[in-house]
């Protein structure tokens, strides 16, 4: 037999369904309750694929979200999975520093996704004794 050393070309295609507002039993939070100390970060941002949502969010969102805000609303559920999954991660490669919640609100815009993080302990205290701004 004689090999074919040529590679062959690969493709791919990405199929997304974004999920219907409208479609009834979508499961919700336990709980349901938001924390009202959260600083939000509104998303205005739309991507067409999972892809471009890491770049985005690991480029952004991911580095802000515990410094900038606590927060996380968008409109993408794509964004939204990254950032969460993302994070989640970040707190298993490395000594866990925060807890990370998601829930989302049914609005008339449809699905607003929400992604927030706690911190685990208190923030440092600085050398007299208070603590950060």
């Amino acid at each position: 037999m004689k090999e074919d050393n040529h590679q062959k070309e690969v493709s791919y295609e990405e199929i997304i369904k974004s999920p219907d507002p409208n479609m009834a039993g979508l499961p919700h939070s336990p709980h349901g309750i938001t924390p009202e100390n959260i600083v939000w970060h509104k998303e205005t941002m739309s991507v067409d694929s999972l892809h471009e949502a890491y770049e985005w969010t690991t480029s952004g969102p991911l580095l802000e979200i515990r410094y900038l805000y606590s927060g996380y609303q968008t409109t993408d559920w794509m964004l939204a999975h990254v950032l969460a999954f993302e994070l989640t991660r970040l707190n298993t490669i490395s000594v866990p520093q925060f807890l990370v919640h998601a829930d989302y609100d049914l609005n008339s815009e449809g699905i607003l996704y929400k992604i927030w993080v706690t911190p685990l302990s208190p923030l440092p205290a600085h050398s007299d004794g208070e603590k950060p701004e």
